[in-house]
């Protein structure tokens, strides 16, 4: 069997692909990584007998989000992959969505799952700023509706993070340029103290909450955060 797990909302897709791992009782689980995959690993890990003697689970990590930088052997490994998940379960796993033309390539026996982060998480990340309390209170409140609030901490710690290192001139992996622009913008919007004191509330709350010395629920501890930029 053949799996596909991607998207841009990593806890969700991580918690996919651990809830698969966690389900292959029994089996050996081989681990590749997409981006230094050679053909000699491959085979190995494809057609090789489990050392215990039973079925194996192989996951390779990053192979298909890394295809235009090895066209000319992509297909031959794509081919090899789809054969392998005949007898063996194959595992694809990818940190963003994949364009439908490449996951098409993999057949309707494929099992699919997308984990989009919703355009509102981004709209909420994008308001952040002094003097905008009311938009950043409003668009919190209204993803509460349909999020948890540890998914949006986690990704006010990055953004934050990243406003950091632009207003320092250093740009943040992972970003394309019009991302890099527009987080470049809002930076502008901070001082860098303002900034270095954000996260540093953020730090706090990460502490308070993991050892639960806070009398307050995460989401709270988020609106106090916003409601004092």
């Amino acid at each position: 069997m053949l799996y596909l797990i991607h998207g841009d909302q990593l806890e969700a897709s991580r918690a996919k692909l651990m809830d698969l791992k966690s389900e292959a009782t029994g089996k050996e689980i081989r681990e590749l990584i997409g981006t230094k995959l050679n053909e000699t690993d491959l085979i190995q890990a494809l057609e090789s007998s489990s050392l215990f003697g039973g079925d194996t689970m192989v996951v390779i990590e990053q192979f298909l989000g890394s295809a235009k930088k090895r066209e000319k052997a992509f297909t031959t490994t794509l081919k090899r992959i789809l054969e392998a998940s005949n007898a063996v379960d194959v595992v694809l796993y990818e940190e963003k969505e994949i364009e439908k033309t490449t996951v098409a390539k993999l057949g309707s026996a494929a099992k699919f799952s997308l984990h989009k982060t919703p355009v509102i998480i981004f709209q909420f990340l994008d308001c952040i700023r002094p003097g905008n309390e009311k938009e950043m209170v409003t668009l919190f409140t209204t993803l509460m509706d349909t999020e948890v609030p540890e998914i949006v901490f986690a990704l006010m710690v990055r953004r934050v993070r990243q406003l950091i290192q632009l207003l320092d001139s250093v740009s943040p992996k992972g970003l394309a340029d019009w991302q890099k622009a527009r987080l470049t913008t809002q930076a502008r919007h901070f001082t860098m103290d303002e900034l270095v004191a954000m996260h540093e509330s953020l730090l706090r709350v990460d502490i308070a909450i993991k050892s639960s010395s806070s009398p307050f629920s995460l989401r709270q501890q988020i609106e106090q955060i916003l409601v004092s930029i």
